[in-house]
């Protein structure tokens, strides 16, 4: 089993300031960082850090920024040797401006990571082994997502990430939607997708609410919508089930969504239940908001007190 996570890799370039610039106005930054990001391979390393078999699949620059990339995610236990390399453009960017509360804005140019060719996306996702997690999200070209989703044999899980929500606000993300096993998404991306109209390929029944219209177009019948500080709600054919999150103080809220995603997918991948993969992956996404960026704020194993994820499922160690 393992957690296949294509997408985005980008430099993420950090500005925090007491509070974010309004439309026009110009504000002092306290600090300045640069760190690792992109939304596939920040699910790739939370999913690593864990224990669990992790490989990440997308395309980089021929620049500095390639090797310095390709070293950071094998340093974290991350498989790449399936990446592709753009020649002539440069690896993506992300701009992030945090406040004083750990809010946040960003703003990304995609660069090379926009082009994976969708062929090379599906032979990796074709040789999957058995109980394996495919993680999708909105960041690179819908076409090849759905080419590594329409690759992806039976019993491998889909699990997708329509952030941004771009994409899935038209027909062109239909398809993608249709394969996905386990949708997770938060408030904002799910109010985004109502407004859309949701159901082009699945009229709305009496009664159906943006949730359950989402539920109907999606292969697994599941989804798990986060909502920050209140935790994540579960959706699926037994009902609703409302996990609770950790109270801790937000110091980056930046990429906790895709903690909570890589956290999923390794429990998922190494036989946990639904329920306790979203548990994990709470603890995961609320260690995450306490520390300054994405990737390099997600927890190990061993800081939650609980097994390397190596295929059993999660055991959390007795208090």
């Amino acid at each position: 089993m393992t957690v296949l996570a294509i997408g985005a890799y980008t430099v993420d370039l950090y500005m925090f300031g007491d509070h974010l610039p309004a439309t026009g106005e110009s504000v002092d930054a306290v600090d300045y960082a640069t760190a690792h990001g992109g939304k596939a391979a920040n699910v790739a390393v939370a999913s690593a850090r864990l224990g669990a078999p992790t490989r990440f699949v997308g395309c980089l620059g021929d620049d500095p920024d390639r090797l310095t990339a390709l070293a950071a995610l094998r340093a974290d236990g991350v498989e790449v040797g399936d990446c592709a390399t753009a020649d002539g453009i440069a690896t993506g960017r992300s701009f992030v401006y945090v406040d004083a509360h750990g809010q946040q804005i960003v703003m990304t140019w995609p660069g090379a990571a926009n082009l994976l060719p969708p062929s090379r996306a599906a032979a990796t996702v074709s040789g999957l082994p058995s109980t394996s997690v495919l993680v999708l999200q909105g960041e690179i070209p819908v076409a090849t997502s759905s080419a590594a989703a329409a690759a992806a044999s039976p019993d491998v899980r889909v699990l997708l990430n329509p952030s941004p929500a771009g994409p899935f606000l038209s027909e062109t993300g239909e398809d993608l939607l249709s394969r996905a096993d386990v949708l997770v998404l938060n408030e904002s991306e799910l109010s985004a997708l109502a407004l859309s109209g949701l159901a082009l390929s699945a009229p709305a029944e009496s009664g159906d609410d943006a949730v359950e219209c989402l539920r109907r177009r999606t292969r697994g019948r599941t989804v798990i919508v986060t909502r920050g500080e209140h935790g994540a709600e579960i959706i699926d054919d037994h009902g609703t089930m409302l996990i609770d999150v950790p109270s801790v103080n937000a110091v980056d809220t930046t990429g906790a969504g895709d903690a909570f995603t890589g956290a999923l997918a390794a429990a998922l991948c190494t036989g946990a239940s639904l329920t306790q993969g979203v548990r994990l992956a709470c603890r995961v996404a609320a260690v995450s908001v306490t520390r300054r960026f994405c990737a390099p704020s997600y927890p190990s194993a061993a800081e939650l007190g609980v097994a390397p994820l190596q295929g059993a499922p999660v055991q959390e160690r007795s208090t």
